[in-house]
């Protein structure tokens, strides 16, 4: 809870108490001081941070405590005796509704990252770009992308954490119905960097981390607080949003129709080996989709020449990272292109295919030890990735695994609620340790 939305609960509670004792111990100054100053607080709250859907039933009980002492300012009824049990039981309500107002603003919070440490300011751009070469039912193959810089620290705009933020909660509406609601705090979100800034100007040309989500959840602001640790220590940060893996991918008008999550393991047998044959269509889209999106990096002065990314990559170092699913996609497509020089998987089984004997190239697999009854990994025929993971990382690879990480771990979800603390717990401290292990992973082998 914000530090104004706790005094505004405060005062609210205190009003309600005074106002269910007895009215005519309360003077006309007295109301007036309440009126104003729970009308003052209600203000402050408004410009200092702002109005949430979360704090509406709080909103209702300021109104509630408002109007009660409104309406005893406009009549002066006689004194009269009243014992205590009616205070009593309208103090009650007050009690529960209290709880109400504490409980679900502080299990949906506004949330804030924290800042990167590295020496260089974050800068944040955002595009949708369409692969002519691939076309859909609907249209041309649209891409959204979120790009992560470092910035030459000259202030622009707050970059917002949900890119598009219009666009995307009404495809979140569209296909998931109230469930958009569940945003609408985060309009005015931001993240510790600059939307457009100025590219650093010391740094000339920087490498290339292209981030993987995973399915479902994932979209190309999920991995926020990994990009924005990279971005500062001077890599390009490029997350892409993979139409039917992502949770929702909303593009703009014309440039084709919203594409929510589908779901191609549904009703699959729980075997490695039926996973595998679902996910290798996928992955080859994915690495087309980076492949494309790498070639545009490459002539971005030719036809943005105003970006601030235009002749900033270095397009001889080139790594991905990718959660879940979208590790596998980094893996596989580490062994199969030669612009792809190392490469991270998050908690991500190795779907995909391989070449033998593989050629020896930098893999890091991070896993999350957390174990949790009745989520337990129940997948037949992991032998199969087990030898996998041996021949891959034989030569140059390395395995880690965190004893505290969940799958969620290795996202921005964790941020969302305290609720989600039993599958993602101290999840700040878990950020900062896969922070860690990846920079030193990507300054050594890129």
């Amino acid at each position: 809870m914000g530090r104004w939305e706790f005094i505004l609960l405060l005062a609210a509670l205190l009003g309600w108490l005074l106002l269910t004792g007895s009215r005519s111990r309360i003077t006309r100054l007295t109301r007036c001081l309440i009126v104003g100053g729970l009308i003052g607080i209600l203000i402050l709250h408004m410009y200092i941070e702002q109005l949430r859907w979360a704090l509406l039933p709080l909103y209702m009980m300021v109104a509630l405590v408002l109007s009660g002492y409104m309406r005893g300012s406009q009549s002066s009824p006689a004194p009269r005796r009243s014992g205590r049990l009616r205070p009593m039981l309208l103090r009650i309500p007050i009690v529960l509704v209290g709880v109400i107002c504490w409980t679900i603003p502080t299990s949906l919070p506004l949330f804030q990252f924290t800042p990167p440490d590295g020496p260089y300011a974050v800068g944040v751009v955002d595009y949708t770009w369409s692969d002519p070469e691939r076309t859909e039912a609907n249209g041309s193959h649209p891409l959204n992308l979120r790009i992560w810089y470092p910035a030459s620290g000259l202030h622009t705009a707050p970059a917002r954490y949900i890119p598009q933020y219009d666009l995307f909660v009404q495809a979140v509406r569209r296909h998931y119905g109230p469930w958009a609601n569940l945003l609408t705090d985060y309009r005015n979100l931001t993240v510790p960097a600059d939307d457009t800034a100025p590219f650093h100007p010391d740094v000339e040309k920087a490498p290339v981390v292209v981030y993987l989500h995973g399915n479902l959840l994932g979209t190309r602001f999920t991995g926020t607080f990994q990009a924005l640790h990279l971005a500062s220590y001077g890599y390009i940060v490029v997350a892409l949003e993979h139409p039917g893996t992502a949770f929702i991918s909303a593009v703009p008008e014309g440039e084709g129709n919203d594409t929510p999550f589908t779901d191609h393991f549904g009703g699959l047998p729980n075997t490695f080996g039926a996973h595998n044959r679902a996910a290798l269509p996928i992955i080859r889209e994915q690495q087309a989709d980076i492949e494309f999106v790498l070639a545009r990096l490459r002539t971005l002065a030719r036809f943005a020449p105003d970006s601030p990314l235009a002749n900033r990559i270095d397009e001889h170092r080139v790594a991905l990272i990718g959660h879940s699913f979208g590790g596998a996609a980094a893996a596989s497509m580490l062994f199969h292109s030669s612009m792809v020089k190392a490469a991270i998987n998050l908690d991500g089984y190795l779907y995909g295919e391989y070449p033998e004997p593989p050629p020896a190239k930098p893999l890091l697999i991070l896993n999350g030890g957390l174990h949790i009854k009745g989520l337990e990994d129940s997948m037949a025929g992991l032998e199969e990735e087990r030898a996998l993971r041996e021949r891959l990382l034989e030569k140059s690879g390395a395995e880690i695994t965190l004893p505290q990480a969940g799958h969620l771990s290795f996202t921005d979800l964790p941020l969302y609620s305290p609720l989600l603390a039993p599958i993602a717990p101290n999840i700040r401290e878990q950020h900062r340790v896969i922070n860690e292990h990846t920079l030193r992973f990507l300054q050594k082998h890129l």
